[in-house]
Protein backbone atom coordinates (compact mmCIF):
# COMPACT_ATOMS: atom_id res chain seq x y z
CA UNK A 1 0.00 0.00 0.00
CA UNK A 2 0.87 3.44 -0.45
CA UNK A 3 2.25 5.59 2.45
CA UNK A 4 1.53 9.28 1.92
CA UNK A 5 3.79 9.96 -1.00
CA UNK A 6 5.40 6.66 -1.12
CA UNK A 7 4.14 3.80 -3.85
CA UNK A 8 5.69 0.24 -4.19
CA UNK A 9 6.64 -1.31 -7.58
CA UNK A 10 2.99 -3.11 -7.58
CA UNK A 11 1.39 -0.08 -7.18
CA UNK A 12 3.11 2.06 -9.69
CA UNK A 13 2.99 -1.00 -11.96
CA UNK A 14 -0.73 -1.10 -11.62
CA UNK A 15 -0.89 3.28 -11.94
CA UNK A 16 0.98 3.57 -14.82
CA UNK A 17 0.36 0.92 -16.68
CA UNK A 18 3.75 -0.28 -16.78
CA UNK A 19 5.40 -3.78 -16.05
CA UNK A 20 7.13 -4.33 -12.81
CA UNK A 21 9.88 -5.67 -14.91
CA UNK A 22 10.39 -2.78 -16.92
CA UNK A 23 10.40 -0.73 -13.88
CA UNK A 24 12.93 -3.17 -12.41
CA UNK A 25 14.96 -2.33 -15.69
CA UNK A 26 14.58 1.39 -15.56
CA UNK A 27 16.11 0.95 -12.32
CA UNK A 28 19.02 -0.80 -12.90
CA UNK A 29 19.91 1.61 -16.09
CA UNK A 30 19.49 4.36 -13.64
CA UNK A 31 16.78 6.19 -15.60
CA UNK A 32 14.49 5.82 -12.73
CA UNK A 33 15.10 4.88 -9.54
CA UNK A 34 12.91 4.84 -6.38
CA UNK A 35 13.36 7.39 -4.35
CA UNK A 36 13.26 5.88 -0.95
CA UNK A 37 14.28 2.75 0.88
CA UNK A 38 12.60 1.14 3.91
CA UNK A 39 15.62 0.39 6.11
CA UNK A 40 13.82 -1.93 8.04
CA UNK A 41 12.47 -4.28 4.78
CA UNK A 42 14.56 -3.23 2.17
CA UNK A 43 11.81 -2.52 -0.06
CA UNK A 44 11.96 0.33 -2.75
CA UNK A 45 9.19 3.22 -3.15
CA UNK A 46 8.63 5.77 -5.45
CA UNK A 47 7.47 9.52 -5.18
CA UNK A 48 4.57 10.63 -6.65
CA UNK A 49 6.84 12.94 -9.03
CA UNK A 50 8.33 9.84 -10.07
CA UNK A 51 5.07 8.37 -10.84
CA UNK A 52 4.48 11.44 -13.24
CA UNK A 53 8.37 10.95 -14.64
CA UNK A 54 7.37 7.24 -15.37
CA UNK A 55 3.90 8.87 -17.49
CA UNK A 56 6.53 11.23 -19.43
CA UNK A 57 8.77 8.53 -20.04
CA UNK A 58 5.59 6.08 -21.10
CA UNK A 59 4.30 8.66 -23.66
CA UNK A 60 8.15 8.75 -24.86
CA UNK A 61 8.65 5.38 -25.79
CA UNK A 62 5.02 5.52 -27.23
CA UNK A 63 6.21 7.77 -29.95
CA UNK A 64 9.67 5.50 -30.63
CA UNK A 65 11.96 7.81 -28.48
CA UNK A 66 14.92 5.45 -27.38
CA UNK A 67 16.02 4.98 -23.67
CA UNK A 68 19.39 7.10 -24.19
CA UNK A 69 17.21 10.23 -25.72
CA UNK A 70 14.47 9.75 -22.76
CA UNK A 71 17.41 10.07 -20.03
CA UNK A 72 18.76 13.06 -21.85
CA UNK A 73 15.13 14.44 -21.97
CA UNK A 74 13.75 13.98 -18.68
CA UNK A 75 17.67 15.52 -16.99
CA UNK A 76 17.35 18.15 -19.21
CA UNK A 77 13.44 19.07 -18.27
CA UNK A 78 12.89 22.28 -20.44
CA UNK A 79 9.61 22.98 -22.76
CA UNK A 80 12.05 24.36 -25.27
CA UNK A 81 14.25 21.14 -25.60
CA UNK A 82 11.01 18.88 -25.39
CA UNK A 83 10.21 20.53 -28.29
CA UNK A 84 13.18 20.08 -30.87
CA UNK A 85 13.32 16.55 -29.40
CA UNK A 86 9.62 16.10 -30.53
CA UNK A 87 10.01 17.57 -34.14
CA UNK A 88 13.37 15.88 -35.13
CA UNK A 89 11.55 12.64 -33.82
CA UNK A 90 8.74 13.88 -36.31
CA UNK A 91 10.87 14.04 -38.94
CA UNK A 92 12.20 10.86 -38.42
CA UNK A 93 8.81 9.14 -38.67
CA UNK A 94 7.89 11.06 -41.82
CA UNK A 95 10.96 9.62 -43.46
CA UNK A 96 10.29 5.59 -42.19
CA UNK A 97 6.58 6.14 -43.17
CA UNK A 98 7.94 7.20 -46.56
CA UNK A 99 10.27 4.42 -46.44
CA UNK A 100 7.39 1.76 -46.12
CA UNK A 101 5.55 3.33 -48.68
CA UNK A 102 8.44 2.71 -51.03
CA UNK A 103 8.99 -0.76 -49.68
CA UNK A 104 5.10 -1.41 -50.22
CA UNK A 105 5.41 0.38 -53.71
CA UNK A 106 8.26 -2.37 -54.81
CA UNK A 107 6.53 -5.28 -53.15
CA UNK A 108 3.63 -4.52 -54.97
CA UNK A 109 4.80 -4.03 -57.89
CA UNK A 110 6.93 -7.25 -57.75
CA UNK A 111 3.72 -9.21 -56.90
CA UNK A 112 2.53 -8.02 -60.56
CA UNK A 113 5.27 -8.93 -62.27
CA UNK A 114 4.86 -12.47 -60.64
CA UNK A 115 1.46 -12.63 -61.90
CA UNK A 116 2.33 -11.48 -64.94
CA UNK A 117 5.28 -14.14 -65.15
CA UNK A 118 3.09 -16.95 -63.98
CA UNK A 119 0.07 -16.38 -66.38
CA UNK A 120 2.69 -16.66 -69.10
CA UNK A 121 4.80 -19.72 -68.02
CA UNK A 122 1.21 -21.18 -68.21
CA UNK A 123 0.99 -20.39 -71.67
CA UNK A 124 4.42 -21.09 -72.68
CA UNK A 125 3.24 -24.07 -74.69
CA UNK A 126 1.20 -22.16 -77.11
CA UNK A 127 3.55 -19.55 -76.65
CA UNK A 128 5.04 -19.53 -80.51
CA UNK A 129 5.87 -17.79 -83.89
CA UNK A 130 2.17 -16.15 -83.87
CA UNK A 131 2.49 -15.15 -80.40
CA UNK A 132 4.90 -12.05 -81.71
CA UNK A 133 2.69 -8.64 -81.01
CA UNK A 134 2.63 -5.18 -82.20
CA UNK A 135 2.13 -2.80 -79.15
CA UNK A 136 1.92 0.68 -78.87
CA UNK A 137 4.51 0.71 -75.44
CA UNK A 138 3.03 3.30 -72.90
CA UNK A 139 5.89 6.07 -71.72
CA UNK A 140 7.40 5.08 -68.52
CA UNK A 141 10.04 6.46 -66.33
CA UNK A 142 13.18 4.95 -65.85
CA UNK A 143 16.49 5.33 -63.09
CA UNK A 144 19.36 4.59 -65.08
CA UNK A 145 22.82 3.93 -65.74
CA UNK A 146 24.73 3.39 -69.14
CA UNK A 147 27.93 1.89 -70.00
CA UNK A 148 30.10 0.29 -72.52
CA UNK A 149 30.85 -3.41 -71.58
CA UNK A 150 33.72 -4.77 -73.24
CA UNK A 151 33.36 -8.58 -74.42
CA UNK A 152 30.02 -8.48 -73.86
CA UNK A 153 27.48 -11.40 -74.57
CA UNK A 154 23.90 -11.42 -74.11
CA UNK A 155 23.99 -15.08 -72.97
CA UNK A 156 25.52 -14.13 -69.68
CA UNK A 157 23.64 -12.22 -66.89
CA UNK A 158 25.77 -9.26 -65.50
CA UNK A 159 24.74 -9.14 -62.05
CA UNK A 160 27.05 -6.51 -60.96
CA UNK A 161 24.86 -4.23 -63.44
CA UNK A 162 22.07 -4.97 -61.83
CA UNK A 163 22.52 -4.67 -58.12
CA UNK A 164 24.21 -1.15 -58.88
CA UNK A 165 20.51 -0.05 -60.97
CA UNK A 166 19.07 -1.47 -57.43
CA UNK A 167 21.42 0.33 -55.26
CA UNK A 168 20.81 3.53 -57.40
CA UNK A 169 17.11 3.68 -57.07
CA UNK A 170 17.46 3.04 -52.67
CA UNK A 171 20.33 5.53 -52.75
CA UNK A 172 17.46 8.06 -54.69
CA UNK A 173 14.63 6.86 -52.32
CA UNK A 174 12.58 6.56 -55.43
CA UNK A 175 9.34 4.95 -55.62
CA UNK A 176 10.30 1.83 -57.38
CA UNK A 177 8.37 -0.21 -60.00
CA UNK A 178 10.55 -3.22 -60.10
CA UNK A 179 11.25 -3.94 -63.57
CA UNK A 180 14.36 -4.32 -65.00
CA UNK A 181 14.73 -2.99 -68.35
CA UNK A 182 17.93 -3.56 -70.74
CA UNK A 183 18.44 -1.04 -73.63
CA UNK A 184 21.27 -2.55 -76.22
CA UNK A 185 22.56 0.92 -78.07
CA UNK A 186 24.12 -1.92 -80.97
CA UNK A 187 23.52 -3.31 -84.17
CA UNK A 188 21.12 -6.00 -84.01
CA UNK A 189 21.79 -9.03 -82.77
CA UNK A 190 25.65 -7.58 -81.82
CA UNK A 191 25.01 -8.45 -78.03
CA UNK A 192 25.59 -12.12 -78.64
CA UNK A 193 29.03 -11.32 -80.21
CA UNK A 194 31.15 -10.79 -77.33
CA UNK A 195 31.55 -7.58 -78.74
CA UNK A 196 31.99 -3.92 -76.51
CA UNK A 197 28.63 -3.19 -75.92
CA UNK A 198 26.78 0.27 -74.41
CA UNK A 199 24.67 -1.00 -72.47
CA UNK A 200 21.64 0.78 -70.19
CA UNK A 201 19.97 -0.89 -67.19
CA UNK A 202 17.28 0.92 -65.95
CA UNK A 203 14.34 0.34 -63.66
CA UNK A 204 10.89 1.61 -63.69
CA UNK A 205 9.90 3.90 -61.09
CA UNK A 206 7.06 6.27 -60.60
CA UNK A 207 8.09 9.78 -61.09
CA UNK A 208 11.08 11.67 -63.12
CA UNK A 209 13.00 13.83 -61.38
CA UNK A 210 15.47 16.56 -62.41
CA UNK A 211 18.42 14.72 -62.70
CA UNK A 212 21.03 12.79 -65.28
CA UNK A 213 20.05 9.61 -63.91
CA UNK A 214 16.09 9.71 -65.24
CA UNK A 215 14.86 9.44 -68.38
CA UNK A 216 12.03 8.45 -70.29
CA UNK A 217 11.29 4.98 -72.01
CA UNK A 218 8.34 4.11 -74.29
CA UNK A 219 5.70 5.89 -76.31
CA UNK A 220 6.85 4.18 -79.39
CA UNK A 221 5.27 1.26 -81.29
CA UNK A 222 6.95 -2.24 -80.93
CA UNK A 223 7.40 -5.34 -81.91
CA UNK A 224 7.36 -7.53 -79.22
CA UNK A 225 7.74 -11.41 -78.33
CA UNK A 226 7.71 -12.99 -74.73
CA UNK A 227 10.73 -15.63 -74.09
CA UNK A 228 10.53 -18.28 -71.39
CA UNK A 229 12.64 -20.26 -69.67
CA UNK A 230 16.53 -20.29 -69.85
CA UNK A 231 18.01 -16.94 -70.42
CA UNK A 232 20.77 -18.41 -72.20
CA UNK A 233 18.61 -19.72 -74.91
CA UNK A 234 16.65 -15.87 -75.89
CA UNK A 235 19.17 -15.70 -79.32
CA UNK A 236 16.55 -17.48 -80.48
CA UNK A 237 13.53 -15.98 -79.76
CA UNK A 238 15.78 -12.30 -80.44
CA UNK A 239 15.84 -14.13 -84.57
CA UNK A 240 12.56 -14.86 -84.63
CA UNK A 241 11.32 -11.92 -83.82
CA UNK A 242 13.57 -9.92 -86.40
CA UNK A 243 12.86 -12.21 -89.46
CA UNK A 244 9.11 -11.77 -88.04
CA UNK A 245 9.73 -8.07 -88.36
CA UNK A 246 11.78 -7.94 -92.00
CA UNK A 247 8.86 -10.56 -93.67
CA UNK A 248 6.06 -8.11 -92.47
CA UNK A 249 7.58 -5.04 -94.03
CA UNK A 250 9.26 -3.10 -91.17
CA UNK A 251 11.51 -1.67 -90.05
CA UNK A 252 13.95 -1.13 -86.62
CA UNK A 253 13.91 2.29 -85.71
CA UNK A 254 15.37 2.40 -82.44
CA UNK A 255 17.50 0.34 -80.28
CA UNK A 256 16.61 -3.07 -78.63
CA UNK A 257 14.97 -3.62 -75.01
CA UNK A 258 14.57 -6.40 -72.76
CA UNK A 259 12.55 -6.36 -70.02
CA UNK A 260 12.52 -8.70 -67.78
CA UNK A 261 9.30 -9.96 -65.73
CA UNK A 262 10.81 -12.44 -64.04
CA UNK A 263 14.21 -12.18 -63.78
CA UNK A 264 17.25 -14.31 -62.43
CA UNK A 265 17.74 -12.00 -59.70
CA UNK A 266 13.88 -13.02 -58.95
CA UNK A 267 14.04 -17.08 -58.61
CA UNK A 268 16.78 -18.95 -59.29
CA UNK A 269 15.35 -21.37 -61.86
CA UNK A 270 16.31 -20.71 -65.39
CA UNK A 271 13.10 -22.37 -66.45
CA UNK A 272 10.58 -20.09 -64.56
CA UNK A 273 12.20 -16.57 -65.98
CA UNK A 274 10.24 -14.28 -68.41
CA UNK A 275 12.16 -11.81 -70.56
CA UNK A 276 9.95 -9.56 -72.65
CA UNK A 277 12.08 -8.47 -75.89
CA UNK A 278 10.89 -4.53 -77.23
CA UNK A 279 12.08 -3.06 -80.41
CA UNK A 280 11.08 0.15 -81.77
CA UNK A 281 9.32 -0.40 -85.32
CA UNK A 282 8.01 1.69 -88.16
CA UNK A 283 6.15 0.51 -91.53
CA UNK A 284 9.00 0.87 -94.43
CA UNK A 285 7.77 3.02 -97.12
CA UNK A 286 6.94 1.86 -100.13
CA UNK A 287 9.09 2.95 -103.23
Amino acid sequence: MSHDYKFSIREVSEICNIPSKTLRYYDEIELVVPEFRDEVNRYRYYSKDQLVTLCIIRKLRSMDFSLKEIQCIITGNKAGDLEKNIETKLNELLEEINCMQRKYASTSAFLQRLKTGVHLLNLKESISLEDIKLEEVPQMHLVFTRKTMSNYSNIDVSVHRWVEILDLCDNLKVKSKGTIIVTYYCNLLEQFLYSDIDIEFGITVDNQEEENCFRDFGNFTAATAIHTGNYADIIHTHIRLVQWINQNQYKVVGPVSEEFIISPLDINNIDEHVTKIIVPIEKKQEK
